[in-house]
């Protein structure tokens, strides 16, 4: 699963991911990305078949219903809760994302929050 984290997300965790294995684009390591509005980030990501990430769930999600309302299907979104992943709070964000990446559903044209890491079962 390719990802593109959204500004909001640090480069940081792009680099922790890819670590841990992870095919990860951020905005905020890219000049010309960071240049770009909302939709045009959103394309991109369709173009590369990367799923957005991202803390800014208003304006994804209204791009989201744009394209279903047009019958076109988007790679995926995995919106971040503020409160529960503090962008301060690097590690329990990247212990999240590494842990829900294989779980995502394939086939893409998806919305998902970000959760907690589960624990592992003995």
């Amino acid at each position: 699963m390719r990802l593109l984290l959204d500004e909001q997300i640090s480069g940081t965790v792009a680099d922790r991911l890819r670590e841990h294995g992870h095919d990860v684009r951020a905005v905020t390591a890219d000049r010309v990305l960071r240049r770009l509005s909302d939709r045009q980030v959103f394309e991109v990501a369709q173009r590369e078949e990367r799923v957005v990430v991202t803390y800014n769930r208003g304006d994804f999600e209204a791009i989201v219903r744009e394209r279903a309302a047009a019958g076109q299907a988007h790679r995926g979104l995995v919106i971040v809760h503020p409160i529960r992943f503090p962008s301060s709070q690097l590690a329990r964000l990247v212990d999240a994302l590494d842990d829900q990446i294989p779980r995502l559903p394939r086939g893409g044209s998806f919305v998902v929050w970000l959760q907690e890491r589960r624990p592992v079962r003995s």
